[in-house]
């Protein structure tokens, strides 16, 4: 039986809730302002550039939100693996492990956080 945090969609919560809102903003932003009453080809023109501002608008907060939300879930995930190995070497420093062997494990912690920070 797979886990279903596995099987789920990429995208998670941005391939739902960013479209939705993208659609919701810029239609907003033409009734508005249609409602102003602009009329003929300059008017449209106005309406056109003022949709624009909002979807510029839109999709700066969209990526800040994003940004945010991305960074805040690299930190939890961070800090999940950092109490893991934390709990990983405190259960293999009471095995009894020869010296050589602890060695060759820094050696190799060494190698795979400096190929990490290039």
């Amino acid at each position: 039986m797979q886990d279903s945090r596995l099987t789920r969609r990429p995208g998670g919560p941005n391939g739902v809730l960013l479209p939705i809102g993208f659609v919701a903003t810029s239609g907003l932003a033409l009734i508005l302002l249609n409602v102003l009453g602009l009329s003929g080809p300059s008017g449209w023109l106005r309406v056109g550039g003022g949709a624009l501002m909002c979807l510029l608008a839109g999709w700066m907060a969209s990526a800040l939100w994003s940004r945010s939300y991305w960074h805040r879930s690299m930190a939890r995930q961070v800090a999940t693996w950092r109490r893991i190995t934390d709990a990983i070497f405190g259960w293999v420093e009471d095995l009894p492990v020869s010296t050589e062997a602890l060695n060759q494990l820094k050696i190799s912690l060494e190698e795979a956080v400096s190929a990490e920070s290039v």
